[in-house]
């Protein structure tokens, strides 16, 4: 049966939701080998809405096409990560100061919605719904800032820091239980109204700095 235009493109989405979960959650691993003859097979499906999905992701800079080598999951250096962490931290700092003088309450109660599904996720152990969630509470917040030039530069960064692990990275090695909690203190942070506390904290959040260790237990 030959894939109308509309039907190939669902297909495309459907792939691209479907390999950008395996990356979400881990199961491909950094520097791993999409191949997309296997994943039409998978899926029953032709190659054509595979290689559209495929190029998607590529665009994203969650995978990397090699020529004459293949497509493989986006392996990220040390500074690389590094880097996306701090553009990250920046962002959100700012966005966060900005948001903690107008926030409202519907806007705390979409956020705590937000953790509340993380929550769900992490007891089903759903990392690739986690992540999507976290990306999630974080855009959030940016756009209660309601500065276009934040939420410009956030939609241009966002697949950038998914693919380079700087928002849920898949490898985070100590209680994902705890995650949860860390991003309703963020709230609080907010509904305190104290800017600089807000973009501290948000500040330390994404870059890192909150020492996981006082977490593990």
């Amino acid at each position: 049966m030959t894939e109308t235009g509309i039907n190939r493109r669902l297909l495309s989405d459907q792939v691209y939701d479907l390999v950008l979960a395996s990356i979400l959650d881990g199961t491909r691993a950094p520097g791993s080998r999409v191949v997309e003859s296997e994943i039409a097979r998978q899926l029953g499906v032709s190659q054509a809405p595979v290689r559209e999905a495929v190029k998607r992701l590529v665009h994203a800079g969650l995978l990397t096409s090699i020529p004459r080598n293949g497509s493989y999951v986006t392996d990220v250096s040390p500074d690389e990560y590094g880097a996306s962490r701090q553009i990250r931290g920046e962002i959100e700092a700012l966005g966060a100061s900005i948001a903690a003088t107008q926030v409202e309450d519907t806007d705390v109660e979409t956020l705590r919605q937000i953790v509340a599904q993380m929550r769900v996720a992490l007891d089903a152990n759903n990392w690739a719904d986690f992540r999507s969630l976290d990306v999630e509470f974080h855009r959030t917040v940016v756009r209660i800032a309601d500065v276009s030039i934040l939420s410009r530069l956030w939609d241009t960064l966002e697949l950038t820091l998914i693919s380079q692990r700087a928002i849920g990275d898949p490898g985070y090695p100590y209680q994902r239980a705890h995650l949860p909690g860390w991003h309703e203190d963020l709230i609080d942070t907010l509904i305190s109204h104290d800017p600089q506390l807000a973009a501290d904290a948000f500040r330390e959040h994404a870059t890192g700095k909150r020492d996981p260790e006082r977490d593990k237990a």
